[in-house]
Formats: structure tokens, C-alpha cells, sequence
């Protein structure tokens, strides 16, 4: 195998599908990526046997031929490298790369080795706009739970129907729900669990894309983009029943500036204990207050303006959960609804994209 490629083109699509190919592996042959040419061009596949990504690279094949290779070693090196095109060359089991004056040779594995690529079998698809469907994820995918013994929770529930399509997230303390009206005339109502190493993959992928096709079947999901394909695995559920933690009585509103709170919180939080990441907020009338108070650290306390007209409350909150929070969120303003110190509290824009629907919950912090 021979091949010429841009470098900045392999530069690109090798960051993206390096990042499917795990750290870690009881199967050696999955640490590798498959670099395949032939007479319908180039091409780049990576598997950690949950999720499946082949991608076509741009470039000049001048000998057919397949072999897998180190995934995170050729990333490397292709980060490493300045010039403008780069040739690889495979002879047997080596790998050569020659980009200007440099020339690496990496030992590589027979492509007969690498698993075979999963083929999708449907229930239901449909085309959405790349940068919607990308909203839509940035906007969930940041209160997925780590926790292992909860799989459902692990991953984003998407709620699939012919005028509706949402994404919901939970790790028990906090919950994001996003949704958009959209036509899917020919869709099966489903509700699935993607993983979020496919929806980040994904957005890894569908930069510059004109659309997305989502295929969506049994216990597995996939991407079609041009000249990129990723297939993953579905979690099973079932999903917990998230409607009943969003608060429907939280009548006590805070409005306050986006960019004002989330520097002041980034700024009390410096000093906040290093497990809870607690920052208080005392509201009174048109104004907020944040103070930290850490025994072995200090304590710091900023005050802001906001709108808030009900009796003070005071009430804990997760930093690092609020800035997450803020980091999705578009609108200039953003609007809390609270209830008592120990209740869960509702985040949402105060200007609402026209669409896109955005909810945040929050769980307080015990104060004392």
C-alpha cells in the first residue's frame, strides 16, 4: 500500500478516530486503526467493539492495500508533523511515514486481524441538520453520570417521534432536557440510551457536514455523514422516569445576568472545599450574593445584581455543576426557579431559541 495525503486533512481525521481506539485493551488488535486504499479511495476505521467509526480520507492512492496500525502512535506522530502532503507505505507489516525530512517506520499488524465493521439493521431514520442535532447534545451530554452500577444513567435518552425530538441527562443530582420540534413524518416513536462517546464521536465528525443521516435500530444506533460512518451500541434501560423530579411549584424567580454569575462563581469557588465545590447563594431583594466559607482555605463572598422579589433564601449549590450549566445555556439572562433550601431548583433561559426548548435542575448542597 502507498498513499499521499494532505496533511492537514490527515491531521484531522486521524485526531477524530484516534479517539475511538481505547487506552486500554484486553484485545491488542483493538489499540489499532485500519488504513485500508483501493480503487474507491482511502480509508480510516477504528472499533472498541462498542462503537464503530470508517472514515475516507482525501488523497492520492498509488498502490492498493490494507494494514492496521498503533492508534494513538500514528496520532501522535501526525500531530508532530509540518509539511504539506505525507506518504504512507506498507510493506507487510510496517507502516513507513515521510513527511518533508522526517520518516518514521511503525510496526504494524495484518489487516485480516482487525475485527469486521458492524453493519446497522434499522427500525426507524430520518436526516437532521448537523447543527441542530449538535445544539441538542451540547446542551445534555454534561449531566451524563459516571457511575457504573446505574448503566441507564450513563448515557443520553433520546425521545424520538414524528414532531419531537428530545435528549434528557441525569446523574441523580442534576438533570438536562433539551428538545426540539422537528417533522420526522416517517419515524417510529422510540425511546433509546446512546453513549456519550458516540454523540462526542459524532461531534468529532459532523463539523462542515451539509446533514446527518440517524439510523436507529434494536440495540444500536448510526451516523451517516459524507464519507464517515459511526455505528455504536445502545445502553439498555430502562431510563428512570425523569418527569417526576422537575419541579412544577417552584414559584420564587431569580433572574440574573449570564456572564456576571458565571464569573463570580468561578471566582468565590476558587476558595470552596475541593470535594463538595460548594458556593452559597443569599438572595434577598434584587441582589445575589456568593460566599464560600473553607476552614483550611478561607472564605470568599461576591455580590451581584438580580432580580428577586419573594423572601431571602439562602441555598447551596455545586459550582462546577453551575458553570456547567452556563456553558449551555445562550441566552443573556438566565431564570431560577426555587422553592425551599433542600428542593431541587429549575435553570432556564430567559430567552428560549426559537428551536430549541432548554431545562436545567439542580440539586442543592445541605448548608451548615
Amino acid at each position: 500500500m502507498k498513499v499521499i495525503i494532505p496533511l492537514l486533512e490527515l491531521s484531522r481525521k486521524v485526531s477524530a478516530i484516534s479517539t475511538v481506539v481505547p487506552s486500554k485493551t484486553t484485545m491488542p488488535i483493538l489499540s489499532t486503526m485500519l488504513i485500508g486504499a483501493d480503487g474507491n479511495g482511502i480509508t480510516f476505521s477504528a472499533t472498541d467493539l462498542d462503537i464503530s467509526v470508517t472514515s475516507k480520507v482525501k488523497g492520492r492512492v498509488e498502490v492498493e492495500g490494507k494494514i492496521a496500525v498503533p492508534g494513538k502512535k500514528i496520532a501522535e506522530i501526525v500531530k508532530s508533523l509540518s509539511g504539506d502532503e505525507v506518504i504512507l507505505e506498507a510493506d507487510r507489516e510496517k507502516l513507513t511515514i515521510i513527511c518533508c525530512k522526517s520518516r518514521f517506520v511503525v510496526n504494524g499488524r495484518s489487516s485480516d486481524d482487525f475485527p469486521t465493521m458492524p453493519k446497522q439493521e434499522g427500525k426507524t431514520s430520518f436526516t437532521i441538520n448537523p447543527g441542530l442535532l449538535l445544539k441538542l447534545i451540547q446542551k445534555s451530554i454534561y449531566a451524563v453520570s459516571t457511575d457504573l452500577t446505574r448503566p441507564a444513567l450513563c448515557g443520553v435518552l433520546w425521545e424520538v417521534d414524528r414532531n419531537r425530538l428530545a435528549m434528557i441527562s441525569t446523574d441523580g443530582h442534576r438533570l438536562a432536557k433539551v428538545e426540539t420540534k422537528i417533522e420526522l413524518p416517517d419515524v417510529k416513536k422510540m425511546d433509546v440510551i446512546v453513549p456519550p462517546k458516540a454523540l462526542s464521536t459524532l461531534k468529532a465528525y459532523a463539523e462542515g457536514e451539509e446533514k446527518i443521516d440517524v439510523d436507529i435500530g434494536e440495540n444500536s444506533i448510526s451516523f451517516e455523514m459524507s464519507g464517515t460512518s459511526i455505528y455504536s451500541r445502545l445502553f439498555e434501560g430502562p431510563f428512570p422516569n425523569y418527569q417526576k423530579v422537575i419541579p412544577a411549584a417552584n414559584e420564587k424567580e431569580l433572574v440574573v445576568t449570564k456572564s456576571v454569575l458565571a464569573d463570580a462563581t468561578r471566582r468565590v469557588a476558587i476558595l470552596s472545599d475541593a470535594l463538595t465545590h460548594q458556593v452559597i447563594f443569599s438572595l434577598d431583594k434584587d441582589k445575589l450574593k456568593l460566599h464560600v466559607s473553607t476552614q483550611e482555605i478561607g472564605e470568599a463572598s461576591e455580590e451581584i445584581e438580580a432580580s428577586f422579589s419573594s423572601d431571602p433564601l439562602e441555598i447551596g449549590y455545586n459550582a462546577s455543576y453551575i458553570l456547567d450549566i452556563m456553558r449551555t445555556i445562550d441566552s443573556d439572562e438566565i431564570s431560577f426557579l426555587l422553592d425551599r433550601p433542600d428542593n431541587a431548583g429549575l435553570i432556564k433561559p430567559v430567552s428560549q431559541e426559537a428551536d430549541i426548548k432548554q431545562v436545567c435542575i439542580i440539586m442543592p448542597l445541605r448548608i451548615g
